[in-house]
């Protein structure tokens, strides 16, 4: 029996990974608008179908929004985070697609790469702040064509094949990717060789980790960014791939982060973690529907790390 399931599973992965790369093309052949109608509108229909995770967007915002939206505002706000989901995807498979600088920023605006040519001019390298917002895939693709050479850390799907898509994907267009758990030397290292690389802090992980105010409760956010930062002397830059209302996109490069530098670490590492999901925060906020509000950004909470340490 678990045989069959592992079959079962093998072959429905390969028929997505399959589904997928036809999508990808199928996107890249129509016209703009319409690759964009296309995914948006398959976003909705994955909102209207996946009772689970629609249920988790409208929990989410609601616990966000409620004070100030009604119960159908909600509603209308969640059925948007699906859609503008689909449109991003929309976004990253006609990126993927081009090749040239000129041609991938015929259509993308770029606010701030006079503070991503400042950051990279110290040679320390670039911590790039990513969030889970708009199409950040696309931020990934992006870099490169502005001439910075970059990497991600990224965690390994559950799946392999997917991983594979996933990593190759951005392989090929000059992003290698370092798994989440490669060695701490090795992030220092590709650091100290001025390349840049991206890091989200927006969602509960199983890491290391402190609690930030997100919303008026507290979210568990990795460390990691803040200690990279810290040991590296690399300037952390936020970093947003955004659409506007035209369905284009921007991408928006952020004033690099001071970083604080007491001398006492632990203390150092909270409040620069705190001022870097200020920002994201920030963004999230004027941005709320381009967020992934079906992740439970407070899974976590101070009650179970405290149960945890007993």
């Amino acid at each position: 029996m678990d045989q069959f399931r592992k079959i079962r599973k093998s072959i429905k992965y390969s028929l997505l990974v399959a589904g997928i790369k036809v999508l990808l093309v199928v996107v890249r052949l129509l016209p703009r608008k319409v690759s964009m109608w296309l995914l948006g509108s398959l976003g909705g229909l994955a909102f209207g179908l996946l009772k689970e995770e629609r249920t988790k967007t409208i929990s989410n915002l609601t616990t966000a929004y409620s004070k100030e939206k009604s119960e159908a505002e909600i509603a209308v706000m969640a059925k948007e985070v699906w859609v503008n989901l689909g449109k991003s995807g929309a976004e990253f498979a006609i990126k993927m697609g081009q090749e040239k600088p000129e041609e991938f920023f015929k259509d993308l605006e770029v606010r701030g790469n006079e503070y991503l040519q400042e950051a990279i001019e110290k040679g320390r390298g670039i911590l790039g702040l990513v969030s889970h917002m708009g199409c950040w895939e696309a931020t990934a693709l992006g870099l490169p064509m502005l001439g910075i050479p970059a990497y991600a850390i990224g965690k390994k799907l559950g799946n392999e094949k997917l991983n594979t898509l996933l990593f190759e994907s951005r392989g090929k267009k000059g992003v290698p990717t370092l798994a989440r758990g490669s060695s701490y030397k090795t992030i220092l290292r590709v650091l100290s060789e001025n390349n840049l690389i991206g890091i989200l802090i927006d969602q509960d992980t199983e890491v290391r980790g402190m609690f930030v105010d997100f919303y008026g409760k507290p979210a568990f956010t990795p460390i990691g960014a803040a200690m990279l930062a810290m040991d590296s002397g690399a300037p952390v830059l936020p970093m947003f791939y955004l659409k506007k209302p035209d369905d284009t996109y921007a991408f928006i490069i952020e004033k690099e982060i001071p970083l604080i530098m007491t001398g006492n670490r632990r203390q150092d590492m909270e409040e620069n973690t705190r001022r870097f999901h200020e920002v994201i925060e920030k963004y999230i906020k004027k941005f709320p529907t381009q967020w992934v509000w079906m992740h439970n950004r407070w899974k976590t909470t101070p009650e179970m790390l405290e149960k945890k340490k007993k």
